[in-house]
């Protein structure tokens, strides 16, 4: 499922015309793995499974806003059998920002040996759910802006010919490049600066 659709991308970026849907739905692609991939989250809703130290009164879900929580097993030899399953009485769940919290204390007590937040690692599995179709706006804008950034890179690429120039004569008009576009700028910090305030929070 992408962030947005087609038609809505092709709003923001202002294009009218369907001759670039093929390359537009590619860039699509594109840029849903790398927002995915750089915010260490899924936006589009699904389950998932992650595990946690034992040691943790806190765990910090990867993907928010949480709409429910399967199960929680806790299990020091990590193998998650039936009798593993931690009573829903026993934490509490923080759904819009994604975290559960243990109400006696960390998961499991912490060895002696070690700090308390990385005791027992692995030791908590959580199945949850998040909701579909919940992208925040601002993820979508910058979304549209990592679409248009390389719709632009790849458009000026067929103008120059798959080559690199600073100028190009075009009926008798001469076309000036700034430095750099045919190699490509790097991402605009409008982008990045959106993104880094929807990153999963590491603990």
């Amino acid at each position: 499922m992408p962030l947005d659709t087609l038609a809505n991308v092709k709003t923001a970026l202002g294009i009218t015309t369907s001759s670039d849907d093929t390359l537009l739905s590619q860039l699509q692609e594109a840029a849903e793995s790398w927002i995915t991939e750089y915010c260490g989250r899924v936006f589009t809703g699904g389950t998932f499974t992650e595990r946690f130290p034992g040691g943790r009164r806190l765990l910090l879900l990867r993907n928010f806003p949480v709409t429910s929580v399967t199960s929680v097993k806790v299990d020091s030899a990590r193998q998650f059998g039936p009798s593993t399953l931690r009573e829903s009485s026993t934490y509490v769940l923080h759904g819009e920002r994604g975290v559960i919290e243990s109400i006696d204390g960390p998961f499991l007590p912490s060895l002696a040996s070690r700090g308390p937040t990385d005791a027992y690692p692995g030791a908590v599995q959580v199945t949850y759910t998040t909701a579909n179709n919940q992208v925040p706006a601002a993820v979508i804008r910058a979304y549209a802006e990592l679409i248009g950034h390389w719709y632009r890179q790849v458009k000026t690429h067929v103008l120059l010919g798959q080559t690199d120039q600073l100028s190009q004569l075009q009926n008798d008009i001469l076309i000036q490049f700034p430095r750099g576009l045919s190699q490509g700028f790097p991402l605009p910090p409008g982008i990045i600066q959106i993104l880094d305030l929807h990153r999963s929070r590491t603990e």
